[in-house]
């Protein structure tokens, strides 16, 4: 047999997907295991979709689209960019894709040559870096500090800016860190890419799940960087449609032609059904949206105030998203049962197997001695986590 490819062999599994793919293996096993691993809602489609998307199938809309998206949703999209973002699409600037994180792929494929290089934040979300790799470019990851609350400073990005760099890749809300960036400092990064020509993919995928007052800008609204951005988000978090895999980029027309071409050849249009569903999610009304962010609320209080208790944990109070990323650094070199816990992944597994709670390393999103913890299950779920996690590090004592 010929060997498999190169490229393929260099790229990383998704660690996420990995834990909790464990988690979902152990309670098939009938263990009594708490994952925080995933970043999906435990809430139902709202009824309203899930309405809209049985009509399709009644109605036998189960064919072939056109690969940019049924054109009742790629209306409902431009309306929401303008709604929500203050970005302004004409329908051909749009595609639909199989959600958002297929729209940052399609868009670097679109831009990116091999050699090129895509600046990257970190903490990234873990699929980042190895996206840029599959397109044959560079993954420049820049340390977004704990003391900036993890944000990428103007500074930082001027100096990582070279001729080489192609883009950069921008999240905010963030996964993992839950860090928002302030319109103030938007601008900021906004001034570099303008004097530096690069393209940003901005990944907005959190956009409504934000809290404490704090606003969501779009850094493609920013006038003089317009065609340089390409701004993604998607139907899965806000209105709990993970599955229905429905994402959207809205670029300039000529990087949206080129990312069609991409997917043309690759999935061609996303799900018809899910299309028609999206529809009412984006036209719909917000009530359910706005009760889940509610929710995600309350329980970002609670743990966060529950783990702001346990003695050495270090904590940033998430503005946005459902992650909760604290540092263990102060756990590093500590033994349980003579095994030393050497960093994140060794504490992972401490937890995984004393207390039989499943957290993602935070090392797999670039930073080392965190741990990224998802708020996304039921409050049960949830107090139970908590009792699983004072009772672990309450065991991390001897060092």
């Amino acid at each position: 047999m010929k060997s498999l490819s190169v490229k393929i062999q260099q790229i990383e599994e998704s660690q996420t997907l990995a834990f909790t793919n464990l988690a979902r293996q152990m309670k098939a096993a009938g263990q009594d295991v708490v994952s925080l691993t995933a970043g999906e809602p435990d809430f139902p489609t709202p009824p309203h979709i899930k309405m809209s998307a049985i009509r399709a199938i009644e109605e036998d809309f189960s064919h072939y689209t056109a690969n940019e998206g049924i054109p009742e949703l790629l209306k409902a999209i431009a309306r929401k960019f303008e709604r929500d973002n203050n970005l302004h699409f004409e329908t051909s600037q749009i595609l639909v894709s199989c959600g958002a994180k297929h729209s940052v792929f399609n868009a670097l494929q679109a831009i990116c040559n091999p050699g090129d290089e895509v600046v990257v934040p970190a903490p990234y979300w873990v699929s980042y870096p190895e996206m840029v790799k599959l397109v044959g470019a560079r993954p420049v990851c820049v340390e977004a500090l704990h003391e900036h609350r993890f944000k990428l400073t103007a500074q930082q990005l001027r100096k990582a800016v070279n001729a080489k760099t192609k883009a950069l890749l921008f999240n905010s809300p963030s996964n993992p860190t839950g860090a928002v960036y302030t319109q103030g400092e938007i601008e900021e990064l906004a001034e570099v890419v303008f004097d530096s020509g690069i393209f940003v993919i901005s990944d907005e995928i959190y956009e409504k799940v934000i809290y404490d007052g704090a606003k969501h800008f779009s850094i493609g609204s920013v006038k003089s960087i317009r065609d340089q951005v390409i701004t993604v988000n998607g139907l899965s978090k806000a209105y709990a449609m993970t599955g229905w895999r429905i994402g959207y980029l809205g670029a300039a027309k000529e990087v949206t032609q080129a990312a069609a071409k991409v997917q043309s050849q690759v999935t061609s249009n996303a799900t018809s059904i899910s299309q028609r569903a999206a529809v009412d999610a984006l036209n719909g009304p917000s009530e359910e949206v706005e009760r889940m962010v509610s929710e995600f609320k309350r329980r970002r209080d609670y743990i966060y105030q529950e783990l702001s208790r346990i003695p050495d944990l270090e904590l940033s109070e998430p503005k946005g998203a459902f992650y909760l990323f604290p540092c263990v650094k102060n756990f590093a070199g500590r033994r349980v049962k003579g095994k030393i816990m050497r960093d994140d992944m060794d504490i992972c597994y401490h937890f995984l197997n004393e207390e039989q709670l499943v957290m993602v390393p935070g090392t797999q999103f670039g930073a080392k001695n965190y741990l990224r913890l998802s708020y996304a299950c039921s409050m049960k779920e949830l107090e139970k986590a908590v009792r699983r996690l004072k009772s672990g590090f309450a065991k991390l004592t001897d060092r």
